[in-house]
């Protein structure tokens, strides 16, 4: 017999990963939909009389301001900014993690998200055009099709392909300034 699933325990659930984690309210109710099945199975009991005690604890979480899709859209937005992720991989990651359209847009509309800054960053990492250390006839195919499979335009990724690097470091430079 496992321990007993009550509302006072997926609290606790939810502020102990949300102390861990950044997560939108889709994201934990996913969370705590699995504890209740993994709590239910070891009790041998159905999961689905529990799910209802999930929309009390997001609201919870979400009125004591632990949970806010506006601010998890904009954090994962400058996040990914840094990351080199383009404008359609983060939308596309906020819309896997549960948030609504709305806030992503909102949250583009808040956050300066520049894909140029942001296909530089992923180059760089990547070490592809400025940063590439093979000569760059025997790479720039394969080059671009990277820039594109990471959701940059694919005149974007061109123009960062035949870029040198004091453009790229000038465009780095003035974005830090």
């Amino acid at each position: 017999m496992g321990k007993k699933i009550s509302s006072e325990y997926l609290r606790r659930a939810a502020l102990h990963y949300l102390n861990r984690y950044s997560a939108s309210e889709d994201s934990l109710r996913r969370v705590l939909k699995r504890k209740i099945e993994r709590r239910a199975r070891e009790a041998e009991e159905e999961p689905y009389e529990y799910y209802e005690l999930i929309e009390p604890v997001v609201a919870f979480c979400r009125e004591h301001s632990f949970i806010d899709d506006l601010r998890f859209a904009q954090s994962k937005i400058r996040s990914g900014t840094v990351k080199g992720k383009s404008k359609s991989r983060i939308k596309l990651e906020l819309s896997a993690k549960g948030v609504s359209g709305e806030n992503i847009q909102t949250a583009f509309d808040d956050e300066e998200h520049d894909d140029q800054r942001a296909a530089i960053s992923y180059a760089k990492r990547r070490r592809l055009g400025p940063w590439r250390t093979k000569p760059k006839e025997e790479r720039r195919d394969k080059e671009l099709a990277s820039l594109v499979r990471a959701g940059f335009p694919y005149s974007l990724s061109q123009k960062i392909v035949d870029m040198t690097l004091e453009e790229a470091e000038d465009i780095i430079y003035a974005a830090v300034l």
